[in-house]
């Protein structure tokens, strides 16, 4: 009988604070929240918040931590970490994917002076453009590499590839000779020049400086893994 009273007791804990966070009458849950406030309930690390929003009753806050987007749930005297679901949609998600598409969109220009070489339809004009961050030494990289020229030529798309690897010091060696070598997309995505272990010799400065922009770009863009593909809009594909 005690345990099932405690049960019921916390069931009903439950029920309040749901009531209490989901039926607030708050007219701006997100008005009194700042990184002081939160640090009040949870350190946090250096970070800047990125968005604020009422969901739900409580205020959704993206945090950006060195790059990455953290999401929290701020009430007046709490913090709930992690991400909301809301009619089998990931509400959390939707908001997250909006700030990085306009991420994107803020460094475009820089996006593009770190194209290393473009795959384009074999014939006519493309119609749509996507970025694809790509790692040399990557095998899942790889295993999409081996599809471009068949979506290429069925979707009428270019690819742009950016040279950014997660598997230092090697894939950033094999990312300068690619450059250095001054391989078209073809060559680069046949993946034959990596078997000739000619890395040593493919090491220039335009190489080097065009692969330390595209790391720069990646923290910018809070990249931690590859392959990543983009639109041209700033729609990240999964």
């Amino acid at each position: 009988m005690n345990k099932v009273m405690t049960i019921f007791m916390a069931l009903g804990a439950v029920l309040v604070w749901v009531g209490v966070a989901f039926g607030s009458d708050m007219a701006d849950p997100c008005s009194a929240v700042t990184l002081a406030s939160l640090r009040h309930q949870v350190p946090i690390p250096p970070a800047k918040i990125l968005s604020k929003r009422a969901v739900g009753g409580m205020c959704e806050v993206i945090l950006d931590i060195r790059g990455q987007y953290v999401p929290v749930y701020a009430g007046p005297d709490y913090v709930i970490a992690g991400e909301m679901f809301k009619d089998r949609r990931q509400v959390t998600q939707e908001t997250i994917t909006g700030l990085r598409a306009k991420r994107f969109r803020a460094l475009k220009n820089d996006v593009d002076k770190c194209v290393a070489m473009t795959l384009k339809p074999s014939s006519g004009k493309a119609d749509k453009t996507v970025y694809m961050i790509t790692d040399p030494v990557c095998p899942f990289c790889h295993r999409a590499e081996t599809q471009l020229r068949e979506f290429a030529d069925k979707y009428r798309a270019e690819f742009k590839l950016i040279l950014y690897s997660v598997h230092p010091p090697v894939g950033r060696r094999k990312a300068v000779e690619a450059v250095c070598r001054g391989l078209s997309a073809e060559e680069y995505l046949d993946g034959k020049w990596k078997q000739e272990n000619l890395t040593d010799k493919y090491q220039c400065k335009a190489g080097a400086d065009l692969i330390k922009r595209t790391e720069e770009l990646a923290r910018k863009m809070g990249i931690r893994g590859v392959p990543m593909f983009y639109l041209s809009d700033g729609t990240l594909v999964r």
